[in-house]
C-alpha cells in the first residue's frame, strides 16, 4: 500500500499536534497525463469503437485515488451506493477546480 499511498507523521511542537499527511506519489502523473490528453482531443477514443455494436462510453476522467478520498471527506458522496447517486455526485466533483484537473 506504501506504493499507492504514503502517509507520514510530523510533530508539530509548539502547538503539541501530531499531523498526519498522505500523498500519492503518482498524482502529479496522472495529473499532468490528464492535461496533455486534455490539450489533444484525438487521443481519447470511444470505448468500444472497434468492438461489434459500437461506441458505449468514454474516458471522461482519471481521478488519482488520494484526490478521490479528499472528495468524500470534503462532502462529495463518490462512495454511494446509488449508482445513479454518486454518478451525480463524481459529476459535481468534476465541476470544482480540482475536480476539473482530473478531466481528460
Amino acid at each position: 500500500m506504501d506504493d499507492v499511498i504514503q502517509s507520514e507523521l510530523h510533530y508539530q511542537e509548539h502547538t503539541g499536534l501530531l499531523v498526519n499527511k498522505t500523498s500519492q506519489p503518482s498524482e502529479v502523473l496522472i495529473l499532468d497525463r490528464n492535461s496533455e490528453l486534455r490539450k489533444n482531443k484525438g487521443v481519447i477514443r470511444d470505448l468500444g469503437a472497434q468492438s461489434e455494436g459500437g461506441t458505449w462510453g468514454r474516458q471522461v476522467a482519471s481521478v488519482p485515488l488520494i484526490l478521490f478520498e479528499k472528495a468524500i471527506r470534503g462532502g462529495f458522496e463518490l462512495n454511494s451506493k446509488d449508482a445513479v447517486h454518486a454518478g451525480k455526485e463524481m459529476n459535481r466533483f468534476l465541476q470544482t477546480p480540482e475536480g476539473k484537473t482530473c478531466l481528460v
